[in-house]
Protein backbone atom coordinates (compact mmCIF):
# COMPACT_ATOMS: atom_id res chain seq x y z
CA UNK A 1 0.00 0.00 0.00
CA UNK A 2 1.30 3.44 -1.01
CA UNK A 3 0.60 5.06 2.51
CA UNK A 4 3.02 2.57 3.97
CA UNK A 5 5.41 3.21 0.89
CA UNK A 6 5.24 6.95 1.45
CA UNK A 7 5.68 6.72 5.70
CA UNK A 8 9.11 4.83 4.61
CA UNK A 9 10.05 7.01 2.01
CA UNK A 10 9.52 9.71 4.79
CA UNK A 11 11.65 8.54 6.97
CA UNK A 12 14.37 7.69 4.12
CA UNK A 13 14.18 11.59 3.56
CA UNK A 14 14.74 12.34 7.57
CA UNK A 15 17.90 10.00 7.42
CA UNK A 16 19.59 11.36 4.69
CA UNK A 17 18.84 15.38 5.70
CA UNK A 18 20.21 14.25 9.58
CA UNK A 19 23.38 13.03 7.59
CA UNK A 20 23.60 16.16 5.45
CA UNK A 21 23.12 18.22 8.97
CA UNK A 22 26.22 16.12 10.14
CA UNK A 23 28.20 17.08 7.38
CA UNK A 24 27.05 20.87 7.65
CA UNK A 25 28.45 20.31 11.63
CA UNK A 26 31.83 18.67 10.30
CA UNK A 27 32.27 21.36 7.83
CA UNK A 28 31.42 24.66 9.98
CA UNK A 29 33.30 23.04 13.28
CA UNK A 30 36.33 22.47 10.93
CA UNK A 31 36.43 25.90 9.14
CA UNK A 32 39.64 26.72 10.83
CA UNK A 33 41.60 23.23 10.29
CA UNK A 34 44.64 23.33 8.28
CA UNK A 35 44.03 21.24 4.93
CA UNK A 36 40.80 20.56 5.80
CA UNK A 37 38.21 19.18 2.84
CA UNK A 38 34.60 20.49 2.82
CA UNK A 39 32.02 16.77 2.59
CA UNK A 40 29.30 17.57 0.63
CA UNK A 41 26.21 15.44 1.09
CA UNK A 42 24.81 14.47 -2.25
CA UNK A 43 21.39 12.69 -2.13
CA UNK A 44 20.22 9.59 -5.30
CA UNK A 45 16.94 8.44 -5.80
CA UNK A 46 15.74 5.27 -3.83
CA UNK A 47 13.62 3.05 -6.47
CA UNK A 48 11.91 0.07 -5.60
CA UNK A 49 10.35 -2.45 -8.12
CA UNK A 50 6.58 -1.37 -9.31
CA UNK A 51 4.06 -4.37 -8.82
CA UNK A 52 2.06 -2.91 -12.68
CA UNK A 53 2.41 -0.53 -14.43
CA UNK A 54 -0.66 1.47 -13.07
CA UNK A 55 0.66 1.30 -9.54
CA UNK A 56 3.28 3.59 -7.71
CA UNK A 57 5.44 1.96 -4.73
CA UNK A 58 7.55 4.81 -3.53
CA UNK A 59 11.28 4.09 -2.60
CA UNK A 60 12.89 6.95 -0.90
CA UNK A 61 16.00 8.86 -0.72
CA UNK A 62 19.52 7.77 -0.37
CA UNK A 63 22.69 10.24 0.97
CA UNK A 64 26.30 9.67 -0.33
CA UNK A 65 29.00 12.03 1.40
CA UNK A 66 31.51 13.23 -1.30
CA UNK A 67 34.90 15.04 -0.18
CA UNK A 68 36.65 16.93 -2.68
CA UNK A 69 40.33 16.41 -1.40
CA UNK A 70 40.99 17.43 -5.19
CA UNK A 71 40.21 20.89 -4.31
CA UNK A 72 42.84 23.90 -3.54
CA UNK A 73 42.38 25.80 -0.34
CA UNK A 74 43.32 29.56 0.17
CA UNK A 75 46.62 29.79 1.58
CA UNK A 76 47.57 31.90 4.78
CA UNK A 77 50.79 33.41 5.69
CA UNK A 78 52.86 32.46 8.80
CA UNK A 79 56.11 33.37 10.38
CA UNK A 80 57.17 29.33 10.92
CA UNK A 81 59.48 28.08 8.35
CA UNK A 82 58.19 24.54 8.29
CA UNK A 83 54.58 24.87 8.27
CA UNK A 84 53.85 23.78 4.38
CA UNK A 85 51.27 23.72 2.04
CA UNK A 86 50.96 22.14 -1.51
CA UNK A 87 50.30 24.78 -4.91
CA UNK A 88 48.94 21.63 -6.77
CA UNK A 89 47.79 18.38 -6.07
CA UNK A 90 49.59 15.95 -3.84
CA UNK A 91 49.96 15.30 -0.37
CA UNK A 92 52.84 15.15 2.15
CA UNK A 93 53.47 11.27 3.32
CA UNK A 94 53.52 11.26 7.10
CA UNK A 95 53.78 8.63 9.99
CA UNK A 96 51.90 7.97 13.09
CA UNK A 97 55.51 6.87 14.61
CA UNK A 98 58.46 8.55 14.18
CA UNK A 99 60.47 5.63 14.03
CA UNK A 100 59.33 4.95 10.70
CA UNK A 101 60.59 1.84 9.89
CA UNK A 102 59.27 -0.37 7.97
CA UNK A 103 56.00 -0.10 5.71
CA UNK A 104 53.33 0.50 8.05
CA UNK A 105 51.57 3.97 9.57
CA UNK A 106 51.78 5.50 6.84
CA UNK A 107 49.38 8.28 5.51
CA UNK A 108 48.76 11.16 3.04
CA UNK A 109 48.25 14.94 4.39
CA UNK A 110 47.49 18.18 3.19
CA UNK A 111 47.41 19.72 6.74
CA UNK A 112 51.20 20.76 7.11
CA UNK A 113 51.83 22.51 10.09
CA UNK A 114 54.63 21.06 11.10
CA UNK A 115 56.88 21.43 14.09
CA UNK A 116 59.75 19.90 15.82
CA UNK A 117 58.68 18.03 18.73
CA UNK A 118 61.21 18.09 21.70
CA UNK A 119 63.18 15.54 20.25
CA UNK A 120 63.64 17.59 17.00
CA UNK A 121 60.99 15.03 15.04
CA UNK A 122 58.74 17.31 12.65
CA UNK A 123 54.84 16.62 13.45
CA UNK A 124 51.75 18.42 12.68
CA UNK A 125 49.09 19.54 14.92
CA UNK A 126 46.93 15.56 14.71
CA UNK A 127 50.67 14.39 15.84
CA UNK A 128 51.71 12.82 12.17
CA UNK A 129 55.39 12.77 11.37
CA UNK A 130 56.46 14.25 8.12
CA UNK A 131 58.65 12.03 6.11
CA UNK A 132 61.66 12.52 3.60
CA UNK A 133 64.89 11.35 2.11
CA UNK A 134 67.88 11.89 2.95
CA UNK A 135 70.44 13.61 1.04
CA UNK A 136 74.02 14.04 1.01
CA UNK A 137 75.80 17.76 0.70
CA UNK A 138 74.90 17.80 -2.66
CA UNK A 139 71.16 17.08 -2.68
CA UNK A 140 71.34 13.36 -3.29
CA UNK A 141 69.13 11.12 -1.65
CA UNK A 142 70.53 8.59 0.18
CA UNK A 143 70.12 5.60 2.47
CA UNK A 144 71.09 4.88 5.65
CA UNK A 145 74.34 3.95 4.54
CA UNK A 146 74.90 7.50 3.01
CA UNK A 147 74.93 5.33 -0.26
CA UNK A 148 73.31 7.75 -3.15
CA UNK A 149 70.31 6.06 -4.78
CA UNK A 150 67.18 6.75 -6.75
CA UNK A 151 63.83 6.37 -4.39
CA UNK A 152 60.87 3.66 -5.52
CA UNK A 153 58.40 5.91 -6.29
CA UNK A 154 55.82 3.23 -5.32
CA UNK A 155 57.16 2.30 -1.96
CA UNK A 156 58.09 4.01 1.08
CA UNK A 157 61.61 2.44 1.64
CA UNK A 158 64.31 4.78 2.77
CA UNK A 159 61.90 7.21 4.19
CA UNK A 160 62.78 8.90 7.45
CA UNK A 161 61.24 11.00 9.73
CA UNK A 162 62.72 14.61 9.08
CA UNK A 163 64.45 15.61 12.41
CA UNK A 164 66.42 18.83 13.10
CA UNK A 165 68.28 18.78 16.49
CA UNK A 166 70.61 16.49 15.74
CA UNK A 167 72.40 18.98 12.92
CA UNK A 168 75.88 20.06 13.98
CA UNK A 169 77.41 22.92 13.63
CA UNK A 170 79.22 23.16 9.74
CA UNK A 171 82.82 24.79 8.77
CA UNK A 172 83.55 25.29 5.03
CA UNK A 173 87.03 25.20 3.58
CA UNK A 174 88.35 27.98 1.42
CA UNK A 175 88.30 26.24 -2.13
CA UNK A 176 88.06 29.47 -4.73
CA UNK A 177 89.74 32.85 -4.43
CA UNK A 178 88.91 35.08 -7.11
CA UNK A 179 91.12 38.36 -7.45
CA UNK A 180 91.70 41.39 -9.51
CA UNK A 181 93.62 44.28 -9.10
CA UNK A 182 95.80 46.76 -11.66
CA UNK A 183 99.77 46.10 -11.40
CA UNK A 184 101.60 48.73 -12.31
CA UNK A 185 102.90 49.08 -16.01
CA UNK A 186 105.16 51.86 -14.64
CA UNK A 187 106.95 49.72 -12.53
CA UNK A 188 110.38 48.81 -12.48
CA UNK A 189 111.74 45.24 -12.77
CA UNK A 190 111.54 43.78 -9.43
CA UNK A 191 108.66 46.40 -7.95
CA UNK A 192 106.07 44.51 -5.39
CA UNK A 193 102.26 44.81 -4.61
CA UNK A 194 101.63 43.45 -2.24
CA UNK A 195 97.86 42.08 -0.73
CA UNK A 196 96.53 40.31 2.28
CA UNK A 197 93.47 37.34 1.77
CA UNK A 198 91.70 36.02 4.45
CA UNK A 199 91.08 32.54 3.98
CA UNK A 200 89.63 29.29 6.35
CA UNK A 201 90.56 25.97 6.52
CA UNK A 202 88.76 22.66 7.16
CA UNK A 203 88.29 23.86 10.74
CA UNK A 204 86.90 26.53 10.30
CA UNK A 205 90.16 28.37 11.52
CA UNK A 206 90.90 31.89 9.58
CA UNK A 207 94.40 32.29 7.90
CA UNK A 208 96.40 35.47 6.58
CA UNK A 209 97.57 35.05 3.20
CA UNK A 210 100.10 37.16 1.87
CA UNK A 211 100.09 37.51 -2.16
CA UNK A 212 103.24 39.39 -3.46
CA UNK A 213 103.01 40.34 -7.02
CA UNK A 214 107.01 41.24 -8.22
CA UNK A 215 107.58 42.44 -11.73
CA UNK A 216 109.97 40.15 -13.39
CA UNK A 217 110.72 41.81 -16.68
CA UNK A 218 108.75 43.93 -19.09
CA UNK A 219 104.71 42.71 -19.06
CA UNK A 220 105.75 39.82 -17.14
CA UNK A 221 105.13 39.56 -13.46
CA UNK A 222 105.42 36.53 -10.30
CA UNK A 223 103.40 35.93 -7.99
CA UNK A 224 104.85 34.88 -4.57
CA UNK A 225 102.61 33.01 -1.47
CA UNK A 226 103.67 33.84 2.24
CA UNK A 227 102.16 30.57 4.23
CA UNK A 228 99.70 31.64 6.96
CA UNK A 229 101.42 31.98 10.68
CA UNK A 230 101.85 28.62 11.86
CA UNK A 231 101.85 26.88 8.66
CA UNK A 232 104.10 24.83 7.50
CA UNK A 233 104.18 26.12 3.71
CA UNK A 234 102.24 27.23 0.65
CA UNK A 235 102.56 26.08 -3.04
CA UNK A 236 101.50 27.59 -6.15
CA UNK A 237 100.81 25.11 -8.69
CA UNK A 238 100.20 25.86 -12.29
CA UNK A 239 97.46 24.20 -14.15
CA UNK A 240 99.11 21.09 -15.00
CA UNK A 241 99.15 20.20 -11.27
CA UNK A 242 103.73 21.04 -11.25
CA UNK A 243 104.90 23.27 -8.85
CA UNK A 244 104.97 26.92 -9.77
CA UNK A 245 108.16 28.61 -7.73
CA UNK A 246 109.58 31.78 -9.53
CA UNK A 247 112.75 31.29 -7.40
CA UNK A 248 113.37 27.76 -7.61
CA UNK A 249 113.10 26.73 -4.21
CA UNK A 250 111.16 24.13 -1.84
CA UNK A 251 110.67 24.57 1.56
CA UNK A 252 111.27 22.10 4.18
CA UNK A 253 108.41 22.51 7.20
CA UNK A 254 110.92 21.22 9.98
CA UNK A 255 114.24 19.36 10.22
CA UNK A 256 114.46 16.17 8.83
CA UNK A 257 115.60 13.68 11.98
CA UNK A 258 119.12 12.20 12.07
CA UNK A 259 119.43 9.64 9.78
CA UNK A 260 116.76 10.15 6.70
CA UNK A 261 117.30 9.41 3.62
CA UNK A 262 116.38 11.86 0.35
CA UNK A 263 116.52 10.29 -2.81
CA UNK A 264 116.69 12.82 -6.00
CA UNK A 265 115.55 11.45 -9.26
CA UNK A 266 115.82 13.99 -12.41
CA UNK A 267 116.07 13.96 -16.02
CA UNK A 268 118.83 16.22 -17.00
CA UNK A 269 118.49 16.94 -20.38
CA UNK A 270 122.42 16.83 -20.64
CA UNK A 271 122.56 19.99 -18.03
CA UNK A 272 124.27 19.63 -15.08
CA UNK A 273 122.18 20.64 -11.84
CA UNK A 274 123.44 22.70 -8.36
CA UNK A 275 120.93 21.29 -5.21
CA UNK A 276 122.10 23.96 -2.03
CA UNK A 277 120.89 22.76 0.99
CA UNK A 278 120.89 26.23 3.43
CA UNK A 279 120.97 25.29 6.77
CA UNK A 280 121.38 29.05 7.81
CA UNK A 281 124.00 28.17 9.95
CA UNK A 282 122.69 26.02 12.57
CA UNK A 283 123.76 22.49 11.33
CA UNK A 284 127.67 21.39 11.11
CA UNK A 285 129.51 18.70 10.04
CA UNK A 286 131.76 16.98 7.13
CA UNK A 287 131.24 16.80 3.75
CA UNK A 288 129.55 13.94 1.77
CA UNK A 289 129.85 13.65 -2.14
CA UNK A 290 126.89 12.27 -3.55
CA UNK A 291 127.22 10.62 -7.10
CA UNK A 292 125.44 10.81 -10.25
CA UNK A 293 125.23 8.22 -12.63
CA UNK A 294 125.72 8.94 -16.42
CA UNK A 295 122.35 9.82 -18.46
CA UNK A 296 118.92 11.23 -18.39
CA UNK A 297 117.89 9.63 -15.70
CA UNK A 298 120.19 10.04 -12.93
CA UNK A 299 119.69 8.98 -9.31
CA UNK A 300 121.59 10.15 -6.28
CA UNK A 301 120.94 9.44 -2.16
CA UNK A 302 122.61 10.99 0.77
CA UNK A 303 121.56 11.60 4.33
CA UNK A 304 120.62 14.44 5.66
CA UNK A 305 123.54 14.14 8.58
CA UNK A 306 126.13 16.47 7.60
CA UNK A 307 126.96 19.17 4.93
CA UNK A 308 128.15 17.44 2.08
CA UNK A 309 129.13 18.72 -1.92
CA UNK A 310 127.27 16.98 -4.91
CA UNK A 311 129.31 16.38 -7.60
CA UNK A 312 128.51 15.64 -11.76
CA UNK A 313 130.02 12.70 -13.35
CA UNK A 314 132.11 14.98 -15.83
CA UNK A 315 134.24 15.35 -12.67
CA UNK A 316 133.01 18.85 -11.46
CA UNK A 317 131.84 19.81 -7.99
CA UNK A 318 129.66 21.37 -7.70
CA UNK A 319 129.01 24.37 -4.88
CA UNK A 320 129.21 23.60 -1.04
CA UNK A 321 126.02 22.69 -0.02
CA UNK A 322 124.32 22.36 3.28
CA UNK A 323 121.86 20.52 4.76
CA UNK A 324 118.82 22.56 5.40
CA UNK A 325 116.15 22.78 8.23
CA UNK A 326 113.99 24.79 6.24
CA UNK A 327 114.44 25.15 2.43
CA UNK A 328 116.20 22.94 -0.33
CA UNK A 329 117.24 25.58 -3.42
CA UNK A 330 117.40 24.35 -7.05
CA UNK A 331 119.17 26.22 -9.36
CA UNK A 332 119.78 25.14 -12.92
CA UNK A 333 123.00 26.12 -13.59
CA UNK A 334 125.87 25.08 -16.49
CA UNK A 335 128.49 23.93 -14.72
CA UNK A 336 129.42 20.50 -17.45
CA UNK A 337 129.94 20.74 -21.02
CA UNK A 338 126.64 20.60 -22.54
CA UNK A 339 123.24 22.80 -21.47
CA UNK A 340 119.68 22.09 -21.91
CA UNK A 341 116.68 23.72 -21.44
CA UNK A 342 114.74 21.16 -20.11
CA UNK A 343 114.91 19.48 -16.68
CA UNK A 344 112.41 17.40 -15.08
CA UNK A 345 113.05 16.79 -10.99
CA UNK A 346 111.56 14.17 -8.71
CA UNK A 347 112.11 14.66 -5.31
CA UNK A 348 111.45 10.98 -2.71
CA UNK A 349 112.10 11.72 0.89
CA UNK A 350 112.06 8.25 2.63
CA UNK A 351 110.24 6.73 -0.51
CA UNK A 352 106.99 9.00 -0.61
CA UNK A 353 106.89 11.06 -3.58
CA UNK A 354 103.83 12.83 -5.49
CA UNK A 355 103.66 16.40 -3.34
CA UNK A 356 104.54 19.69 -4.35
CA UNK A 357 105.73 20.66 -0.72
CA UNK A 358 107.55 19.04 1.74
CA UNK A 359 105.97 18.33 5.51
CA UNK A 360 106.93 17.04 8.41
CA UNK A 361 104.14 14.56 9.35
CA UNK A 362 105.36 12.54 12.01
CA UNK A 363 108.15 10.42 12.46
CA UNK A 364 110.43 11.97 9.97
CA UNK A 365 108.33 11.03 7.05
CA UNK A 366 108.11 14.30 4.12
CA UNK A 367 106.81 14.32 0.74
CA UNK A 368 107.65 16.49 -2.00
CA UNK A 369 105.50 17.00 -5.29
CA UNK A 370 106.99 16.77 -8.92
CA UNK A 371 108.52 19.52 -10.05
CA UNK A 372 108.62 21.03 -13.33
CA UNK A 373 111.06 23.60 -13.50
CA UNK A 374 110.81 24.74 -17.16
CA UNK A 375 107.08 25.50 -16.30
CA UNK A 376 107.81 26.85 -12.89
CA UNK A 377 109.98 29.41 -14.05
CA UNK A 378 107.49 31.21 -16.16
CA UNK A 379 105.83 33.98 -15.32
CA UNK A 380 103.04 34.25 -13.85
CA UNK A 381 101.03 36.19 -15.79
CA UNK A 382 102.12 37.72 -18.76
CA UNK A 383 100.20 40.72 -20.44
CA UNK A 384 100.54 42.10 -23.94
CA UNK A 385 100.83 46.03 -25.35
CA UNK A 386 97.76 47.32 -24.03
CA UNK A 387 97.54 45.83 -20.39
CA UNK A 388 95.24 43.18 -21.18
CA UNK A 389 96.62 39.17 -20.04
CA UNK A 390 97.62 37.01 -22.11
CA UNK A 391 98.48 33.99 -20.16
CA UNK A 392 97.42 32.67 -16.60
CA UNK A 393 100.67 30.56 -15.33
CA UNK A 394 99.03 30.47 -11.72
CA UNK A 395 95.91 28.01 -10.76
CA UNK A 396 96.14 26.89 -7.96
CA UNK A 397 97.52 26.72 -4.31
CA UNK A 398 98.28 24.31 -1.63
CA UNK A 399 98.73 25.59 2.13
CA UNK A 400 99.54 22.85 4.44
CA UNK A 401 98.64 23.90 8.18
CA UNK A 402 99.91 22.12 11.47
CA UNK A 403 96.82 22.50 13.42
CA UNK A 404 95.49 19.59 12.63
CA UNK A 405 93.31 20.46 9.74
CA UNK A 406 93.01 19.11 5.89
CA UNK A 407 95.59 20.77 3.40
CA UNK A 408 93.96 23.72 1.59
CA UNK A 409 93.46 23.40 -1.99
CA UNK A 410 92.72 26.79 -3.59
CA UNK A 411 92.02 27.68 -6.98
CA UNK A 412 92.76 31.00 -8.18
CA UNK A 413 90.84 33.13 -10.99
CA UNK A 414 92.63 36.29 -12.02
CA UNK A 415 90.18 36.99 -15.12
CA UNK A 416 89.94 35.84 -18.46
CA UNK A 417 92.51 35.80 -20.70
CA UNK A 418 92.11 38.67 -23.46
CA UNK A 419 90.17 40.64 -21.31
CA UNK A 420 90.07 43.31 -18.69
CA UNK A 421 87.98 41.60 -15.71
CA UNK A 422 90.24 40.32 -13.36
CA UNK A 423 94.33 41.32 -13.46
CA UNK A 424 95.34 44.27 -15.45
CA UNK A 425 98.45 46.22 -16.33
CA UNK A 426 98.37 50.12 -16.50
CA UNK A 427 100.20 52.92 -15.74
CA UNK A 428 98.32 53.30 -12.47
CA UNK A 429 99.21 52.35 -8.94
CA UNK A 430 98.88 48.76 -7.36
CA UNK A 431 95.54 48.45 -6.71
CA UNK A 432 93.03 45.51 -5.84
CA UNK A 433 89.80 46.21 -7.12
CA UNK A 434 87.92 43.13 -5.67
CA UNK A 435 88.83 39.90 -3.57
CA UNK A 436 86.14 37.26 -3.35
CA UNK A 437 86.52 33.81 -1.49
CA UNK A 438 84.30 31.51 0.13
CA UNK A 439 84.91 29.60 2.93
CA UNK A 440 83.29 30.09 6.26
CA UNK A 441 84.71 29.93 9.94
CA UNK A 442 82.39 27.45 11.88
CA UNK A 443 78.60 28.24 12.36
CA UNK A 444 75.96 26.55 14.36
CA UNK A 445 72.77 25.15 12.80
CA UNK A 446 70.00 27.99 12.58
CA UNK A 447 67.49 26.94 10.66
CA UNK A 448 65.67 25.36 7.74
CA UNK A 449 64.54 26.97 4.46
CA UNK A 450 62.21 24.33 2.10
CA UNK A 451 62.34 25.06 -1.50
CA UNK A 452 59.34 24.31 -4.21
CA UNK A 453 60.82 20.42 -5.05
CA UNK A 454 60.24 19.25 -1.34
CA UNK A 455 64.72 20.04 -0.67
CA UNK A 456 65.11 20.57 3.15
CA UNK A 457 68.11 22.49 3.10
CA UNK A 458 69.88 23.72 6.44
CA UNK A 459 70.97 27.32 7.60
CA UNK A 460 74.25 27.52 9.64
CA UNK A 461 75.25 31.55 11.62
CA UNK A 462 78.40 31.21 9.40
CA UNK A 463 76.15 31.26 5.89
CA UNK A 464 76.83 27.84 5.07
CA UNK A 465 73.92 26.06 3.40
CA UNK A 466 73.71 22.12 3.49
CA UNK A 467 70.95 19.85 1.88
CA UNK A 468 69.75 17.52 4.40
CA UNK A 469 66.56 16.22 3.31
CA UNK A 470 63.61 15.78 0.15
CA UNK A 471 60.38 15.87 1.26
CA UNK A 472 58.47 13.35 -1.18
CA UNK A 473 55.38 14.46 -2.94
CA UNK A 474 52.51 11.54 -3.29
CA UNK A 475 50.05 11.84 -6.46
CA UNK A 476 46.98 9.51 -6.93
CA UNK A 477 45.04 8.85 -10.35
CA UNK A 478 42.19 9.89 -8.62
CA UNK A 479 42.84 11.59 -4.97
CA UNK A 480 38.76 11.92 -4.07
CA UNK A 481 38.84 8.25 -3.65
CA UNK A 482 41.00 8.21 -0.85
CA UNK A 483 39.80 6.86 2.63
CA UNK A 484 39.54 9.58 5.19
CA UNK A 485 41.23 9.05 8.42
CA UNK A 486 41.13 11.30 12.03
CA UNK A 487 43.55 13.46 12.19
CA UNK A 488 42.61 14.87 8.67
CA UNK A 489 44.61 12.13 6.71
CA UNK A 490 44.24 9.45 4.16
CA UNK A 491 44.97 6.48 3.26
CA UNK A 492 44.77 5.03 -0.58
CA UNK A 493 42.34 2.49 -1.23
CA UNK A 494 41.21 0.71 -4.41
CA UNK A 495 39.22 3.68 -5.63
CA UNK A 496 42.34 6.36 -5.76
CA UNK A 497 44.76 4.12 -7.26
CA UNK A 498 48.31 3.18 -6.58
CA UNK A 499 50.48 6.63 -5.11
CA UNK A 500 53.32 7.51 -6.77
CA UNK A 501 56.33 9.93 -5.38
CA UNK A 502 57.81 12.72 -6.78
CA UNK A 503 59.78 15.98 -6.25
CA UNK A 504 57.71 19.02 -6.17
CA UNK A 505 56.79 20.25 -9.25
CA UNK A 506 57.79 17.07 -11.19
CA UNK A 507 55.36 14.84 -13.07
CA UNK A 508 52.21 16.86 -11.93
CA UNK A 509 52.99 17.06 -8.46
CA UNK A 510 52.55 20.56 -6.90
CA UNK A 511 55.15 22.84 -5.18
CA UNK A 512 55.97 22.85 -1.50
CA UNK A 513 55.35 26.28 0.03
CA UNK A 514 56.78 27.11 3.40
CA UNK A 515 55.84 29.73 5.60
CA UNK A 516 52.36 28.55 4.00
CA UNK A 517 49.39 27.00 5.20
CA UNK A 518 46.42 25.58 3.45
CA UNK A 519 43.06 26.94 4.99
CA UNK A 520 40.12 24.69 4.54
CA UNK A 521 37.50 24.74 1.81
CA UNK A 522 34.74 25.51 3.94
CA UNK A 523 32.41 28.16 2.65
CA UNK A 524 30.72 29.19 5.68
CA UNK A 525 27.86 31.27 3.53
CA UNK A 526 27.47 28.40 1.68
CA UNK A 527 26.75 26.06 4.70
CA UNK A 528 24.35 27.98 6.72
CA UNK A 529 22.19 28.45 3.37
CA UNK A 530 23.04 24.73 3.20
CA UNK A 531 21.58 24.18 6.90
CA UNK A 532 18.34 26.03 6.09
CA UNK A 533 17.13 23.67 2.91
CA UNK A 534 18.38 20.54 4.94
CA UNK A 535 16.17 21.42 7.84
CA UNK A 536 13.36 22.91 5.50
CA UNK A 537 13.75 18.99 3.53
CA UNK A 538 13.79 17.40 7.38
CA UNK A 539 10.64 19.32 7.97
CA UNK A 540 9.03 18.30 4.85
CA UNK A 541 9.72 14.68 4.99
CA UNK A 542 8.43 14.62 8.84
CA UNK A 543 5.43 15.68 7.43
CA UNK A 544 5.24 13.24 5.08
CA UNK A 545 5.17 10.65 7.86
CA UNK A 546 2.36 12.76 10.12
CA UNK A 547 0.44 13.24 6.97
CA UNK A 548 0.34 9.57 5.68
CA UNK A 549 -0.43 8.56 9.70
CA UNK A 550 -3.39 11.00 9.70
CA UNK A 551 -4.25 9.50 5.88
CA UNK A 552 -3.82 5.77 7.58
CA UNK A 553 -6.61 7.31 10.84
CA UNK A 554 -9.02 8.15 8.19
CA UNK A 555 -9.20 4.73 7.10
CA UNK A 556 -9.04 3.04 9.99
CA UNK A 557 -12.03 5.73 10.86
CA UNK A 558 -13.87 4.09 7.93
CA UNK A 559 -15.04 0.96 10.17
CA UNK A 560 -17.02 2.88 12.64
Amino acid sequence: MSLYGAMFSGVSGLNANSQALGAIADNITNVNTVGYKATEMRFQTLVTAQASSNSYNPGGVQQNPFAAVDVQGLFTSTLNATDLALAGDGFFVVNESSNSAGSSGFNFTRAGAFNADKSGFLKNTAGQFLQGYKTNSTGQTVDATNTVFNPDPTVFTNLETIRLNNIGGTADATDNLTFGANLNAEDAVGATGNTTVQVFDSLGVAHNVALTWTKKDNNQWDLSVEPPAGGQNATLLNSAGAVYASTGRLDFGSAPADGETVTVNFNTGGAAVVFEFDTNGSVTGTNTAVTFTAGDAAAAASRFVSLFNVADTAGTTAARAAVSNTRVNITNTTTASEDAKALDITITVNGLSGASAINQFGGGAFTVRDLDLPTATTAAINFDGSGIPTAFNVDDIAIATNNGSADLAIDFTFGTVGQANGITQFAAAYNPTFIDTDGAAFGQFSGVVIGESGLVTALFQNGDIRPIFQIPIATFPNPNGLGASTGNVYSQTDFSGLMFLRNGGVGGAGKVQNSVLEASTVDIAKEFTQMITTQRAYSASAKIISTADEMLGELMRIKR
